[in-house]
């Protein structure tokens, strides 16, 4: 199995890569996406903290984020004109976008669709601007 090298700007934890694989165990890990065609993510939290930042990024039909997370959290920076979509497994777990604002057309060739399963956990779903 070959290991690729991350591709990282000057900035700390910019990634310019098309996908991103985080685990965050007992810790916390915070990515800002720079890529113009980003594909997919994964996120794995336990005990843990994880943001992804999209506010520099731009994604191209649907793209899947998903996670697995046990008394975690994960916070998604997304524009407000992308169209969120969970079907994140729930059990004790809350899903809360939080970029409600009915002025702004939402672009639904720009598609985040999140999966996978949360036990006790949290993911907040935020405009880039905060």
């Amino acid at each position: 199995m070959a290991i690729l090298p991350l591709s990282k700007s000057k900035k700390s934890n910019a990634m310019t890569d098309n996908y991103i694989n985080t685990t965050a165990i007992f810790g916390e890990v915070k990515k800002y996406i720079l890529s113009k065609d980003f594909k997919f993510g994964k996120l794995t939290n336990v005990c843990g903290t994880t943001t992804v930042d999209f506010s520099n990024a731009d994604i191209n039909g649907a793209v899947i984020l998903d996670s697995i997370q046990l008394l975690g959290e994960i916070k998604i920076k997304v524009p407000a004109n992308w169209h969120v979509v969970s079907e994140v497994t729930n059990i004790f777990t809350v899903v809360d976008d939080k970029r409600r604002n009915p002025t702004v057309n939402i672009d639904d060739n720009k598609t985040l669709i999140l999966r996978g399963v949360g036990i006790f956990a949290t993911i907040k779903i935020v405009d880039c601007v905060k």
